[in-house]
């Protein structure tokens, strides 16, 4: 039987919620309940959360109507190419397992490492707009055709 590992939430992602919660001026027990309906229930506090439990948080408070989603989805599926993308690269990707969580973590952390020292625009994924996005997806697949000749 595999079991899902869900991996904590990562410092920056703690720093950001309660920096919302001090712009948004939550008290402390609309701050707990907030924290119990992202984690369902589990947990009253941020240094329990998962990593996708507070990026749900971080991402409702940031827009809360869903006015940013079409934009949003877009760059998530052009973050989801350039991990495919990269996969097939084999300098990136040459003993990677994606059944274990942290190798994936470490992969990730790779192709960052990478994009900041080779990419064009020297900036990690998570931190590149729409058109940094497109391009680096543009860059790493003629990386790919070069690696298939």
């Amino acid at each position: 039987m595999n079991k899902t590992i869900e991996l904590p939430a990562t410092n920056a992602q703690k720093r950001c919620i309660h920096r919302l919660r001090r712009q948004f001026g939550l008290d402390e027990d609309e701050y707990r309940h907030l924290v119990r309906q992202f984690s369902g229930g589990r947990t009253t506090t941020s240094a329990e959360l998962c990593k996708s439990e507070a990026a749900r948080l971080i991402g409702t408070l940031l827009d809360p109507d869903g006015r940013k989603d079409p934009e949003r989805r877009e760059k998530l599926a052009l973050v989801k190419a350039i991990y495919a993308v990269s996969m097939d690269i084999g300098f990136l990707n040459r003993s990677y397992r994606s059944d274990n969580p942290v190798e994936v973590e470490m992969n990730k952390a790779k192709i960052t490492s990478f994009l900041k020292s080779h990419g064009g625009c020297r900036k990690p994924v998570s931190s590149q707009n729409l058109e940094e996005l497109k391009a680096t997806l543009k860059q790493l697949k003629a990386i790919r055709r070069k690696e298939e000749v």
